[in-house]
């Protein structure tokens, strides 16, 4: 895990990492006619749920600012190669009706190790979006020793030049290449497509192209990617546990989800 410190230099002003996020209220209410309250608890605590009931039904608005309060917070900690622990941050209303951020398990550990004592949040609604920003209150504890520079990486050796099919040039065999298989079942189609549904401005998604890095998968549309392939991989998928490279790419997706090994596994 990477994390960047925010824990003020020795002898020197401090700094903090803000967060912020916004949410779609139409978005939101488009995941809730689609899935219902059940989809919801995968990313708000019974609690927060319950702040979220008016008498009649789930109120929209308070679920996206808690969305994004989370998304928020989340940030302040600066991590990488990490999901959103949705569970794991919660945002309750206070008795004054402010919202008060509790983190928990592994996101309190991550905090601990930025130089963060808790965070304090404040949530804003239009019509359309929720808005967030989240300040990290640091920790005056002892500073940490400054990170060693990182050594410098030796320069790769040439691969060796290829005479012909099978052979380099000093008449070494190599091995052959597996030839990629182009072919996708259903499910995985599936998810590229509702994928690509979500980006118009893409014709394709190669196998190896980052997701996560190239924005094609946020923290909601993963909620609700991770839901979907739960239903066409026919894996029970615990988000708690989901690792990031499982599902960077189409590739590493096929592997751990739609080959024979995974279905078994």
């Amino acid at each position: 895990m990477q994390t960047r410190p925010v824990a003020p230099p020795e002898g020197g002003p401090g700094w903090a990492n803000l967060g912020m996020d916004i949410v779609s209220v139409t978005r939101v209410r488009r995941l809730l006619t689609l899935y219902g309250e059940d989809f919801f608890r995968r990313m708000l605590t019974p609690g927060e749920l319950a702040d979220c009931r008016t008498s009649a039904r789930l109120d929209v608005l308070g679920l996206c600012g808690r969305i994004a309060a989370k998304e928020a917070a989340f940030k302040t900690l600066r991590v990488r190669a990490v999901f959103l622990p949705w569970l794991d941050i919660v945002v309750r209303r206070s008795e004054g009706g402010w919202p008060l951020v509790e983190l928990r398990g592994p996101t309190a550990a991550m905090a601990t190790e930025s130089g963060i004592a808790a965070v304090t949040v404040t949530i804003s609604h239009d019509v359309d979006y929720a808005v967030a920003v989240a300040t990290p209150v640091l920790d005056p504890g002892p500073q940490q020793a400054p990170a060693l520079p990182a050594r410098p990486v030796p320069p790769a050796h040439p691969a060796p030049a290829v005479a012909h099919d099978g052979a380099t040039a000093d008449g070494t065999p190599t091995t052959p290449r597996t030839p990629r298989r182009d072919t996708m079942s259903d499910g995985l189609q599936f998810m590229k497509n509702w994928l690509l549904a979500r980006h118009e401005e893409l014709d394709d998604i190669a196998p190896d192209l980052d997701l996560i890095e190239n924005r094609l998968i946020d923290s909601l549309s993963f909620v609700e990617f991770v839901f979907l392939l739960e239903q066409h991989s026919g894996r029970s998928i615990q988000m708690e546990t989901l690792e990031v490279d499982e599902i960077r790419t189409f590739a590493a997706i096929e592997a751990h989800f739609f080959t024979a090994e995974a279905v078994q596994a």
